[in-house]
């Protein structure tokens, strides 16, 4: 340590700076032993802060990182092993102390962190590059529904630039019979990792809200089906002023059926086929809340995915899940990972090892990144 202290007192700092930020995450852990001066740099919020700003400007996949759960268990797999190995292996979280034998989802991942809720009712946060972890109070510790009558079924997790704050935004349904009706009171509560606290209970009606939200523009964005109107339509919840609202649907997407949300090239995406047809078609809102900024970026038939014999019969819907600056588009259908080669118009499947193809809900793809689970005020 004393003769790597001398070695680099040779270099100007803003050199030595230059240097480690080009850096993967993986070398900057490594390289924090290597004097007490670059321990306390590599840990310091304005390096990590834009160590992470650089890593977004690069179009590259190196340091990122594709998640799924499988089997009550989360693993991992290299993006960039998917888009050049003939086999992608792989990897298991070993270090959170999730132990379900029920169910375990991905409720969003941004900046590096990762967000998922076990059996319904516990949230844990992650940094899988740091190795760090962290269970998340009671959700229904303060909540104006009971456990044993309420249910978690909208979440979502995002960053609000206003306050450099970590939010978990969290949609609690209490379910009972009215007469010969179903209704569906709900509640929200929104978690603050700087606090390390749940949020006031606010009320909100006429939409239905299930699943992971979608984090673009600092809003969480869902579909949702409104129980007076049967079409869907995309709720939005701001991040910033901790409220409800509705995204314009565009008239390019009003005829598709089921649609599901995605972020590709960090824009909001809609995919979604016409019940008539054997297409499948992405959407990408290219410049948020520009209305004529929706353009359609690939068409994809299913034909040349459904032959697969492995994909199990209960998944239909071809999820996308990262695009190349080539225009290749990373996707699952099923369990099965595929990429869509945008200018021969095919596509191939990528072999995995190690996933429950049978077994696999969802995936995510992530950032590795320094970003702490310890918020400084």
């Amino acid at each position: 340590t004393g003769k790597a202290e001398q070695t680099t007192d040779h270099f100007p700092q803003e050199i030595i700076e230059e240097i480690l930020y080009r850096l993967p995450v993986k070398s900057l852990s490594r390289f924090k032993c290597v004097t007490p001066s670059w321990g306390s740099l590599i840990s310091s919020k304005q390096f990590i802060k834009t160590h992470l700003q650089r890593s977004k400007k690069i179009e590259s996949f190196t340091d990122k990182r594709i998640i799924s759960t499988c089997k009550g268990n989360l693993k991992a797999c290299s993006l960039s092993s998917l888009f050049t190995e003939p086999v992608t292996r792989a990897f298991s979280f070993d270090f959170i102390p999730i132990n379900s034998s029920r169910d375990v989802v991905i409720v969003g991942s941004c900046n590096g962190l990762i967000c998922v809720l076990v059996d319904a009712c516990r949230f844990f946060l992650l940094n899988p590059s740091t190795r760090e972890s962290k269970e998340l109070p009671d959700f229904f510790t303060g909540a104006l529904f009971p456990k044993n009558v309420g249910s978690i079924r909208g979440y979502g997790f995002g960053f609000d630039e206003s306050s450099g704050d970590y939010k978990v935004c969290a949609v609690c349904y209490m379910i009972f019979r009215c007469g010969s009706n179903l209704t569906f009171p709900s509640t929200a509560r929104v978690y603050s990792l700087k606090d390390d606290s749940w949020g006031r209970n606010f009320f909100f009606k006429d939409v239905c809200i299930f699943g992971s939200a979608k984090f673009v523009s600092g809003k969480l964005h869902w579909i949702s089906y409104s129980k007076t109107n049967p079409k869907w339509e995309v709720v939005c919840f701001d991040l910033k002023s901790e409220t409800f609202g509705i995204v314009k649907q565009p008239s390019c997407i009003e005829g598709y059926y089921s649609p599901g949300l995605g972020v590709l090239k960090g824009c909001l995406c809609v995919f979604a086929d016409y019940v008539s047809t054997i297409k499948f078609d992405i959407w990408i809102w290219n410049k948020y809340g520009v209305d004529d900024s929706w353009a359609k970026h690939v068409t994809i038939s299913y034909r040349s995915v459904s032959w697969e014999p492995s994909l199990p019969e209960t998944y239909n819907l071809i999820t996308p899940l990262f695009v190349l600056p080539g225009g290749e588009v990373l996707f699952t259908y099923g369990s099965v990972f595929f990429i869509y080669n945008k200018k021969d118009n095919c596509v191939r499947q990528q072999h995995t090892v190690d996933f429950d193809l049978d077994r696999v809900r969802a995936a995510e793809v992530y950032t590795e990144s320094l970003v702490s689970l310890v918020l400084d005020d």
